[in-house]
C-alpha cells in the first residue's frame, strides 16, 4: 500500500510510530548497562547498552530507591516511543530495579559507607610495615599467578621465609576462608607483615574483599596487611581497610621488603662512617696533644706533663682499641648476615647435590610427584649443567 504512493516525511514518521508503538512493544522488559546518564529537572536521560547495540531512553519523574550510576547493570520497565521531530525511537521508561553486577555495586557502596562511618578506613589505625621482615605471610590461591608473582619479586629482591596461606579468591565461601586465614596469621609469633592478594578479574569475581567479614578481619588483624587485589585500575573495600595498598600482587611484594643491594650499600656507608668518626676522633685528640705540649707552662713540671702524656697515650689506646673492636663486631654481624643470605641463595642449595626439576613441556618448576606424569620428560638442573629425563616410575615416600 505504501509503495504505491509517494509519502511525506510526517506521514512516514507517522506509520513507523505506529508501528513501534504497537502493543507487543510496550511494558517490556530490558536488561543492559547504564550510560551517558544526566539528570535534568526531574527527569532522567540515559542509554541502555550492551556490547552490540545502544538504546535511548527517558524516565520521567523517577520514583526508584536508589541513583542511577553509569556503569551499572539494570533491568528496565517502558513502552517504546517515537520522537518523531528528531526522528529517532527510544524507550520510555516506567521502572528501574538493579541487577547483576549493578546489585553487587550497590552492596558495596553500602558496605563501603558502613565501614567508612565506623572509622575502619581512618588513617591513625594504619600499622606500619616492618623495614625489614623475616617472615611474610601470603593470603592468596595457590594455583593462581599471584602467589608466583611475589615469590619471584621476594626471591630476587630480598629472600626471606613466606608461609602461604591456601584459600579461595572468588565463590560464595571465599570470603569466609579469607577472613580465617588473617585471624591465623595474625596470630602467629613469627609473621611479621602479611600480603592479601589476587589477580585480576571481573568485578564479580573480586566480591570477596568486598565483604565486610574480610574487612573486619584485616582491621582486627594484630600485623600490617598489605592489600594487592586485582589490576591496578580495580578498588576493593579491603584496599580502603589494609595498612597500605599495592596495584598489584608484584608490587606488594616490593612493598613488603627492602632491595638487598641497598641494605648492602647501606651497611657499608655506616661502616664508612663510623670509621671516618674513629679516626678523626683520634686526630682531634692528637692535636690537643700537640697543643698542650706546647704549652709554655707546662714544659718545666716535666713529670706532670709526662703523667698527663700517659693518661692521655693510654685513654687515647684504649677508645681506639674498643673502636676497633666496635668496627670488628659490626663486620662480623654484617658477614653473618651476608652469609645467611648466601645460604638462602638455591644456587648454593644445588652444590650440595641437591637439584631442581621442570617439566620440558611447560618448563614449570614442580617438587610433588603429582605433577607429573609416567613418561614425561623432565629436566633436571644440577649445580653444573641439566639433563632431560623421563620418568618410568613414581613412588610416594
Amino acid at each position: 500500500m505504501l509503495k504505491k504512493k509517494i509519502l511525506t516525511v510526517k506521514e512516514l514518521s507517522e506509520h513507523i510510530k505506529g508501528l513501534l508503538e504497537a502493543e507487543e512493544l510496550a511494558g517490556i522488559w530490558v536488561e543492559g548497562e547504564l550510560s551517558n546518564f544526566r539528570k535534568a529537572v526531574r527527569h532522567y536521560y540515559f542509554d541502555l547498552k550492551d556490547e552490540h547495540a545502544l538504546l535511548r531512553c527517558v524516565m520521567f519523574r523517577p520514583s526508584i530507591p536508589f541513583v542511577p550510576k553509569n556503569g551499572m547493570k539494570v533491568l528496565v520497565k517502558g513502552d517504546v516511543r517515537v520522537y518523531e521531530k528528531r526522528g529517532h525511537y527510544q524507550l520510555s521508561v516506567r521502572d528501574m530495579k538493579v541487577g547483576g553486577v549493578g546489585e553487587l555495586f550497590i552492596a558495596f557502596l553500602k558496605t563501603k559507607e558502613k565501614l567508612q562511618r565506623e572509622g575502619l578506613f581512618d588513617a591513625k589505625w594504619k600499622k606500619s610495615l616492618p623495614r625489614m621482615p623475616s617472615t611474610i605471610g601470603v593470603i592468596t590461591s595457590p594455583s593462581g599467578a599471584a602467589l608466583q608473582d611475589i615469590k619471584k619479586v621476594i626471591s630476587r629482591r630480598f629472600p626471606v621465609k613466606l608461609v602461604i596461606a591456601p584459600v579461595r579468591v572468588q565463590g560464595e565461601s571465599a570470603a569466609q576462608d579469607i577472613a580465617h586465614a588473617i585471624e591465623a596469621l595474625s596470630r602467629r609469633g613469627d609473621i611479621d607483615v602479611i600480603i592479601l592478594g589476587r589477580g585480576g578479574g571481573r568485578w564479580e569475581d573480586l566480591q570477596p574483599f568486598n565483604e565486610e567479614v574480610v574487612a573486619r578481619a584485616i582491621f582486627t588483624s594484630e600485623k600490617p596487611v598489605i592489600s594487592a587485589v586485582g589490576h591496578e585500575t580495580d578498588t576493593t573495600i579491603a584496599d580502603f581497610v589494609a595498612d597500605a595498598r599495592a596495584p598489584t600482587p608484584s608490587a606488594a611484594a616490593e612493598m613488603a621488603v627492602p632491595d638487598i643491594s641497598e641494605v648492602k650499600r647501606w651497611v657499608a656507608h655506616n661502616a664508612q662512617r663510623m670509621k671516618k668518626r674513629v679516626n678523626e676522633t683520634v686526630f682531634s685528640r692528637k692535636e690537643l696533644l700537640k697543643r698542650v705540649k706546647g704549652r709554655k707552662a707546662l714544659k718545666y713540671p716535666y713529670e706532670l706533663l709526662r703523667g698527663a702524656m700517659f693518661r692521655f697515650e693510654e685513654t687515647s689506646g684504649k677508645f681506639r682499641r674498643v673502636a676497633l673492636e666496635q668496627i670488628e663486631g659490626g663486620k662480623k654481624r654484617l658477614d653473618v648476615m651476608e652469609g645467611c643470605l648466601r645460604a638462602m641463595d638455591p644456587h648454593r642449595v644445588l652444590e650440595r647435590g641437591y637439584s631442581m626439576c621442570f617439566r620440558v613441556k611447560d618448563n614449570k618448576l614442580f617438587s610433588s610427584i603429582d605433577n607429573a606424569e609416567i613418561g614425561e620428560r623432565i629436566k633436571v638442573v644440577i649445580k653444573d649443567g641439566e639433563t632431560i629425563c623421563t620418568i618410568e616410575e613414581k613412588k610416594r615416600t
